[in-house]
C-alpha cells in the first residue's frame, strides 16, 4: 500500500471511529419518556412529538409549541403550564399565585427555569427531580447546608423537638408548617430535612422560600425557629 493510499485508509478508519463515537454519545444522550406520566401521547405515536417535532419547531429544544410567555411565565414555564393548569395534568393552582414564592429561576434559560430541578423524562428521583437526595436535594446546589449553616438529618423527635404544626399541603390550602422526613427523606418520619423548612414552592411571601414565616406580624403563628425551637423548653 502506497504512502497516500495508507494516509487515505488512516483518515477513513478514524472518520469511522469518530462517527461510532458520535452515535454512541446521542444515543447515550436518549432520554425516555416512554410509560412516564409524560407519555401523553396517543397510542401508536411517538411520545416525543407531542412536545417535540423535528420540522417548525420552537426554540433550541425543537418544541412543538411556542413556549415564551410574559413575566414571571416566559422561557420555559409556559410551556410546562400547558398542561399543568389543569387541562392534562393536575392544576397547582398556589404555582400560579404570585404571592407564593417559588424558587428563583431565570425564564428561558436552558437548565436555569423549570429544568433548574426537573427533567420531563425518567429521572428516577422521583416527580421528574434530575437531583437526588430526597427532602435534602436541595444539597445538591447548596453545599454548605449541614456543616456551616443549620443542620439537616437530625432526628427531632429523638430529641424531643416535635414541632407543633408538623403538615404542610399547599393542594389543600396549608401553606405553613414543619415537615419532619424519614431517614431517606421520601415520606413523613421524625427527621430534619432540607424541606422541612423550606419548599421550591408555595413559600411563605418575604422570606427565603421557608414554609413558615421567619417573623409572624401578628403573633398569631410561631416564627420559622420556634416551630423546634420552643421557648421555655431549654432548647
Amino acid at each position: 500500500m502506497t504512502g497516500p493510499t495508507r494516509a487515505f485508509a488512516l483518515v477513513g478508519v478514524v472518520a469511522l471511529v469518530l462517527l461510532a463515537v458520535g452515535v454512541g454519545v446521542v444515543l447515550g444522550e436518549e432520554k425516555n419518556v416512554a410509560g412516564t406520566k409524560h407519555d401523553v401521547a396517543t397510542e401508536g405515536t411517538p411520545p416525543c412529538v407531542y412536545c417535540h417535532i423535528p420540522r417548525d419547531a420552537q426554540g433550541e429544544l425543537l418544541y412543538a409549541r411556542d413556549p415564551n410567555g410574559v413575566g414571571p411565565y416566559s422561557g420555559l414555564k409556559p410551556f410546562c403550564f400547558s398542561c399543568h393548569d389543569g387541562t392534562v395534568a393536575p392544576l397547582k393552582s398556589y404555582i400560579f399565585d404570585l404571592t407564593r414564592p417559588d424558587h428563583p429561576a431565570d425564564p428561558g434559560v436552558r437548565g436555569q427555569d423549570c429544568t433548574r430541578c426537573h427533567d420531563p423524562h425518567e429521572t428516577g428521583y422521583g416527580k421528574f427531580l434530575k437531583l437526588p437526595g430526597g427532602a435534602d436535594f436541595c444539597r445538591n446546589c447548596h453545599f454548605r447546608a449541614g456543616p456551616t449553616d443549620h443542620p439537616v438529618d437530625i432526628d427531632a423527635l429523638t430529641a424531643g423537638r416535635a414541632p407543633p404544626d408538623g403538615h404542610w399541603d399547599p393542594e389543600a390550602g396549608d401553606f405553613s408548617g414543619t415537615r419532619l422526613w424519614n431517614a431517606a427523606g421520601t415520606g413523613p418520619g421524625s427527621f430534619v430535612k432540607c424541606l422541612t423548612c423550606h419548599s421550591p414552592h408555595g413559600s411563605q411571601p418575604d422570606t427565603a422560600i421557608n414554609t413558615v414565616a421567619v417573623s409572624p406580624l401578628d403573633g398569631s403563628s410561631v416564627s420559622l425557629c420556634q416551630s423546634c425551637h420552643v421557648s421555655g423548653r431549654g432548647d
